[in-house]
């Protein structure tokens, strides 16, 4: 107790810090927590702190070391209790393969892009829990986020790669003095828009496979 009371007054107390905490902190709970240091300041026991604010002896010193560690600034710290969530661990690890792999549309939902308001339906479709609000605090704690996606191209296909090397020499061939030829290299013109976001693991791209020489050939068809 003596070296407590030694590094107190090291420490000393500001009383207009102490003020100006105990204004700005409106919680009930916080500001006991100011008066029991200033309790102490002013010469009160820890035994008779305890008393008086209908605290345990271990809260009060409690408070103490977090005043000596930290200052008013840490005795201060609102306390962040981890939200427990409605699912189990099952069903969140489904409920995520499902958001990083599957559409709402192939989930039986309307729509192409997971939205907050569909990944509580499908919750409430698939588990029977209702989630009225908290499903992006559930995404938080699951590490994903909403990134912007690039395409994923497949690779070309070798039968392909021929013909056009073929008909490529043969236009050569073929080509007189004023035949000019042009050849564009992954170059491609298509109604999709190139912007897509998705969710996926925090710091990483999704990616969006695509064929855009397969969806134009299958329109002009």
């Amino acid at each position: 107790m003596i070296r407590k009371q030694k590094a107190f007054e090291s420490k000393s107390f500001d009383e207009e810090s102490y003020n100006r905490y105990y204004r700005q902190n409106q919680s009930e709970y916080i500001r006991k927590k100011l008066r029991c240091v200033k309790s102490y300041h002013l010469g009160a026991s820890y035994i008779s702190i305890a008393s008086v604010h209908k605290l345990n002896l271990d809260t009060v010193r409690s408070y103490m070391n977090a005043y000596l560690l930290g200052g008013f600034e840490l005795l201060c710290s609102r306390i962040k209790r981890p939200k427990r969530s409605r699912l189990s661990k099952s069903q969140e690890a489904q409920f995520r393969d499902v958001i990083l792999n599957a559409s709402p549309e192939e989930v039986g939902l309307e729509g192409n892009i997971w939205t907050g308001e569909l990944m509580c339906l499908y919750l409430k479709q698939r588990f029977n829990i209702e989630y009225k609000s908290g499903i992006y605090d559930l995404l938080e704690r699951m590490n994903l986020s909403h990134q912007k996606a690039h395409s994923d191209y497949g690779n070309a296909e070798p039968d392909a790669q021929r013909r056009f090397q073929q008909d490529l020499v043969e236009s050569l061939v073929m080509a007189d003095s004023e035949t000019a030829i042009v050849c564009f290299d992954e170059f491609s013109i298509c109604e999709k828009p190139s912007s897509f976001y998705a969710w996926a693991e925090k710091n990483t791209r999704p990616k969006v496979k695509t064929n855009e020489k397969k969806e134009k050939d299958a329109t002009d068809s």
